[in-house]
């Protein structure tokens, strides 16, 4: 059994970014290292541990060029609370934080990123909110602990992805409603009739937001409401591959199958792919597959996928944007702000000839 290697806290004012271009690795290579993750080799480790003793011996702690001390915000991935890491975040949060440092660095501030918010609910988590003026949290799944500490502490923060209904925190998020309304609309264009819906967990707002999309699409195309066509698994894996597998072979196996499904992500939409390929069928012409983000897995599959495109980066930068707002005394204008997405249509959904 492979375990996980100690944890890493960066010094204050170092963030990923920073190491990762120090050493040439990416920033999700470097978050993996911090956070223990198993699968780490030793030699990138100790290059990591490398460039923090570097970084820090060099470093002035929380000043950069333009950037008063003091004006420090902190990114977190809430997703990792109770010390669950999940590799397949390390997009999402590199793109956060592209846009998140660019707007910052732009209006004198400084990200601090801190890459398992676990901590933060520890004694570890002190040097974070000495060093911050406010929060910007990532992901779909907010965990309430890390929204509480935050709290405790008396500092502003901003959501992207999820949302809290528990407290008015401004999100910012892809208009995943819409999205799945474009995707599912694009199928009854196509003669689909029977449209299944592969979702993320239930924790997740976002998956409230997509089956809301799903539902409109079919009512405003007077197709029937039917249960079975709904699938969801609970919990951080309701995104991996098994589940989409599984959810799909639930699906195959119904006394009559869809005949299109829209998938919550193009993780998932390429899981499920391969099963209905495995099952014999046809890509599109047997079934037609949707999924979801537009990463760079969707147009490494053959066929590519027709999805739906996000852009993260101006998540990052918009959230950021509404927390230096917040810090600076200005009026929100929404708590929630839904950016636009795009339906990408490729060749995994066709004509359907029943």
């Amino acid at each position: 059994m492979i375990r996980p290697k100690p944890e890493l806290v960066l010094p204050t004012g170092i963030s990923q970014r920073h190491i990762a271009e120090h050493i040439g690795v990416s920033v999700s290579t470097v978050s993996r290292v911090l956070s223990g993750h198993p699968s780490v080799s030793e030699r990138v480790r100790s290059d990591v541990e490398r460039a923090i003793d570097e970084l820090a011996r060099h470093a002035t702690p929380v000043r950069q060029a333009g950037v008063q001390p003091g004006k420090v915000i902190g990114l977190t991935n809430s997703h990792m609370a109770g010390g669950t890491y999940l590799a397949d975040t390390d997009t999402m949060l590199q793109e956060i934080l592209e846009g998140a440092e660019t707007v910052a660095k732009s209006r004198g501030y400084l990200v601090y990123t801190w890459s398992n918010s676990s901590q933060l609910i520890e004694e570890a988590g002190a040097s974070f909110f000495d060093t911050v003026i406010g929060v910007v949290m990532t992901g779909g799944v907010v965990a309430p602990e890390i929204i509480e500490a935050v709290h405790d502490h008396g500092l502003p923060c901003a959501i992207v992805g999820g949302r809290s209904l528990r407290y008015d925190i401004p999100s910012v998020s892809g208009d995943v409603s819409r999205g799945t309304y474009l995707a599912v609309q694009h199928l009854v264009e196509l003669g689909h009739r029977r449209i299944a819906l592969v979702n993320g967990p239930t924790e997740t707002y976002t998956s409230q937001e997509r089956r809301a999309g799903y539902l409109e699409a079919l009512f405003d195309a007077s197709l029937p409401i039917d249960a079975d066509l709904i699938r969801w698994r609970d919990g951080f894996g309701g995104f991996g591959h098994e589940s989409g597998q599984q959810m799909t072979r639930e699906l195959l196996d119904l006394d009559q199958r869809p005949t299109a499904i829209v998938y919550a992500s193009d993780k998932l939409a390429v899981s499920g792919q391969g099963v209905c390929q495995q099952r014999g069928l046809q890509v599109p012409e047997d079934i037609s597959i949707v999924g979801f983000d537009d990463n760079p897995v969707a147009r490494a599959t053959s066929p590519q996928l027709t999805t739906v495109r996000v852009d993260r980066v101006s998540w990052g930068a918009r959230a950021v944007e509404r927390l230096i707002d917040s810090l600076e005394g200005k009026p929100l204008v929404s708590e929630r702000l839904l950016m636009p997405v795009e339906l990408v249509i490729r060749q995994s959904t066709g004509l359907f000839s029943g």
